[in-house]
This record gives C-alpha cells, sequence and structure tokens, in this order.
C-alpha cells in the first residue's frame, strides 16, 4: 500500500513515504528457509538497477536474512559533480524513520515508570489547548487531530534557513489551530504530534531530545556515524542532496533545518548503523519483547507507537520511511524471520518504498513487477488541442500549454517552452524529468491542471 503521506501546497514531509508498506494477503506463508542466496542477491541487485534506471534510486542498500547480511550494495552519486560515488558508509538523512526512534524513547520511559501513554499532555505541557483530551498515545499513533505544522507558510519557509527557533516559536506554528477531529477517533499523520513527544522526552530526562537518544539509543547500539544536525556534518562520507538526478543532469536540494524538523525528521545515519537498529530491536536490548510487541501492534489504519504494522503475505511487516527533499529512506523488517531490509537514497523518490516492497516480494517468493521508463503515447490533434490554453497558480504564475507542429509544450510564464510527452491521456511527463502533468476536467467546473515534482503538488485553473 503506498501510504498517503503529507502532500500539501509544497509537497510532503518526513514520512512523508512518511509515511510505507502496502498490505498484502496471501494463504500461505512464504518458506525463507529454501531460498538460494545467491540468486536472491543476483535478483536483489536486479530490481534495484531497475529502479536505478529510471532514476528513483540513488543510494545505498542492506538486506539482513538469518544471522547475515546477504547484501549490501550501493549505487549512484553521494556527490554527482565531484564524481564520488555513493558507498557503504555513505550518510543519508532518514526523514521520518526519526519518528521511530522517537517512539522508542518514549515506550522506553514508560517501560521504567516515568510516564504513561495514557497521560495527557497537558501533564507536561501545561497550557496546551485540550491537552486534557489529548493524550501521549494519541500523539504516538497520529489520532490527535492535531494541525499539521507543515501547513504553515511561515514554517515551511524557515525550513530552507539555518536559523534556530525556540520551543514557543515553534509550538506557536500549530498550537492554536483547531483540531481536525476528536482526539482518538481518526488517524491523520501528522508531524507536530511528534514535535511534542520531543518536548515531553526533555521535559521527563531534563536532557536535549538528541542527548537522550544518544544515552538510550545510539551509544548503547553502537550507532557512532548516526546524528542530528546534517547542515553541520563534517564528513567525507556525507551525500549531497538532489531533488533529481540522471546520468545527464542533477539537481541539487537544500537540507532541511534540523532544529525545525527536530523529533519528527531530524535523524541522519548509515545503512550500516540502522542494521545495528534492527538488531537492537529483534533482540530487545533497548525495550523489553512485551514493550515492543505493544509499540507494534496497529492503532488505527495500521499504525502502532512510530511504526506501520502490515500483513505481507501472511506475514507481521513493521516498517517505516521518510522522505523530504533530496532524501528518503525505507527500513522494514520481519522478526520473526529474522529478516531486514534498510534502503537509504540522497534523492527524492517516491518509488523507493514500491522498491523495497519489491525486494520483499522477492525474497519471500512471490510475484512483483519491475518498473518500466515512461513510454509516450500518441494522442490525436484534436486531444491534444483540448489541452491548450493559460492557467493560473494560487501565486498568480501563469502556465501556458502551447499546441505545435503536432505536439504539445508547456511554458511557465516567459521561461523556455519544454515538450511535453503523453503518458495516456489526460497524463503528460518531460523527458529527463521528475514532473508529472495531470488534466483534470469536470462537468460545469474549471479545467484543472495539477504539476507533481518529487514532492511538490501544485493546482491552476484554466483562465
Amino acid at each position: 500500500m503506498q501510504r498517503q503521506f503529507l502532500i500539501f501546497i509544497f509537497g510532503c514531509w518526513f514520512c512523508l513515504f512518511s509515511t510505507f508498506g502496502f498490505t498484502v494477503q496471501a494463504q500461505t506463508k512464504a518458506n525463507l528457509h529454501t531460498i538460494n542466496l545467491k540468486e536472491k542477491k543476483e535478483e536483489i541487485d536486479r530490481i534495484i538497477k531497475a529502479y536505478a534506471a529510471i532514476n528513483k534510486f540513488n543510494g545505498t542498500a542492506l538486506v539482513h536474512y538469518q544471522n547475515e547480511n546477504i547484501f549490501e550494495r550501493s549505487y549512484g552519486w553521494q556527490n554527482a559533480e565531484k564524481k564520488i560515488p555513493n558507498q557503504d558508509k555513505s550518510v543519508y538523512q532518514i526523514a521520518s524513520l526519526t519518528k521511530s526512534f522517537t517512539a522508542l524513547i518514549i515506550v522506553k520511559l514508560s517501560e521504567e515508570g516515568k510516564l504513561s501513554v495514557k497521560d495527557p499532555i497537558s501533564k507536561y505541557i501545561a497550557d496546551y489547548p485540550r491537552g486534557n483530551e489529548i493524550t501521549v498515545e494519541h500523539l504516538l499513533t497520529h489520532t490527535s487531530g492535531i494541525y499539521e505544522v507543515l501547513q504553515n507558510k511561515e514554517y515551511f519557509s524557515m525550513l530552507h534557513t539555518g536559523k534556530s527557533i525556540t520551543k514557543d516559536k515553534e509550538l506557536s506554528f500549530f498550537k492554536n489551530e483547531p483540531l481536525a477531529f476528536e482526539p482518538g477517533t481518526q488517524f491523520s499523520y501528522t508531524n507536530s504530534g511528534y514535535i511534542l513527544l520531543g518536548i515531553i522526552i526533555e521535559k521527563i530526562t531534563g536532557l536535549s531530545y538528541e542527548d537522550t537518544v544518544r544515552k538510550i539509543i545510539l551509544n548503547p547500539l553502537k550507532m557512532t556515524h548516526t546524528g542530528f544536525n546534517y547542515m553541520a556534518l563534517k564528513s567525507t562520507h556525507k551525500t549531497v542532496p538532489y531533488s533529481y538526478i540522471s546520468n545527464t543532469r542533477q539537481e541539487k536540494t537544500e537540507v532541511w533545518n534540523s532544529t525545525l524538523t527536530g523529533p519528527a525528521g531530524q535523524i541522519y545515519s548509515t545503512v550500516e548503523d540502522l542494521y545495528r537498529y534492527y538488531v537492537g530491536l529483534r533482540d530487545y536490548k533497548i525495550v523489553s519483547r512485551e514493550t515492543f510487541k505493544k509499540a507494534t501492534t496497529p492503532y488505527l489504519s495500521g499504525y502502532g507507537y512510530g511504526w506501520f504494522i502490515d500483513d505481507f503475505y501472511g506475514k507481521k511487516l513493521i516498517n517505516h520511511g521518510g522522505n523530504i527533499e533530496g532524501s528518503t529512506s525505507y527500513f522494514a523488517m520481519l522478526p520473526e524471520d529474522d529478516l531486514c531490509i534498510i534502503l537509504l537514497n540522497n534523492i527524492t523518490s517516491k518509488k523507493l518504498e514500491t522498491a523495497g516492497n519489491t525486494i520483499l516480494a522477492a525474497i519471500l517468493e512471490q510475484p512483483y513487477t519491475l518498473p518500466q521508463p515512461n513510454k509516450e503515447t500518441a494522442l490525436s490533434e484534436d486531444v491534444l488541442k483540448k489541452y491548450v490554453g493559460d492557467y493560473e497558480l494560487s501565486d498568480h504564475t501563469v502556465i501556458h500549454i502551447i499546441y505545435e507542429n503536432g505536439q504539445l509544450f508547456i511554458q511557465n510564464n516567459k521561461a523556455p517552452k519544454v515538450r511535453m510527452r503523453a503518458k495516456k491521456e489526460d497524463v503528460f511527463f518531460l523527458q529527463d524529468d521528475d514532473t508529472e502533468i495531470s488534466f483534470i476536467f469536470k462537468k460545469g467546473e474549471k479545467d484543472v491542471i495539477s504539476i507533481k515534482k518529487g514532492l511538490s503538488s501544485k493546482t491552476a485553473e484554466k483562465l
């Protein structure tokens, strides 16, 4: 199931790819003990190369099965400009996978009797509106109804600056907005809730969020290449974030401000450190079996405490990922089978979850399909001409759709026009680009064009 992440005027956030996984059920469980490891390594490599071929994989993969790392390989560029390839020690932002760390700290504190997930958040943040009705568990499970901070334009504009802000200022971006629903009644993925969990962690421990994570998770598990402030990181293994990368074109993007993303998405790591994280979870080195079982029990919409929980061919799949501009992560585990897949990319890729689930299907001997490059579909002159016109975005920018010599072009204001190629009727793509353009025609309503690029999604009405 492709998760529904936070898609707003400017796209989604930390899970955004959040947000991952899909639910697949089968009558019989796959038998992992019969797989040929050599063949599986080759199959995994073919799957990843298929995604790399359509410019949707640029990073490092690690697959662990039955006490052995059966696959670890890197693809593409750590720094395309300097021709430095990605490598097994490359460092990536993991975005919303951070939420699993935040939730793990909370359940650890609960296990130690320092809080209860049933506590109202007013116990820790006294003046929070309706804080006596919203519990810690509501924050963990995205069922609080709290306003999503990414919808605040001022907050979003600050993500690309290095400016630090106070906790009170960060809270002001969502604190006084009305709840979307009554706490506990619905699921709605929100980064705001995990920002609040970070504040609660600091109130209880007396330490910063970062120092608490180091003390409880990173240091015990020897995750020495994992940290928090990616902007400040000085490492020869630090990956450059790209919104798009191909053999002929690379679009770099800016690192997001970690003081704003915080407990919802600020952590960076490597596949090898995240493998240590997996072992720590699998072997109950941080919390007990009972506590971890509770954390990975679905609440609403298949989400537990910092994890999505799915049924994957009769097996319990525990997973999470993250997607911000220039970085994507995927972390999935079948603990009963000692199977874990970790994928880290330094590109914006909405296909990484699909790639990870395809690898899972291959290991479980289940059917799957490989991605194919976009192919242009021929449309008649009459069909092409129905798209022609000027479309205005919310910021009053005008998009021109032009028909010339049997071809369709898109032009943003006075920028150079670019040829559009039909994927199918009403849906177009641009060559060597991550842009998809869709036309929506509804009787009695204005014609609309939708332009999706990476995490950004914009709509414009026909003038």
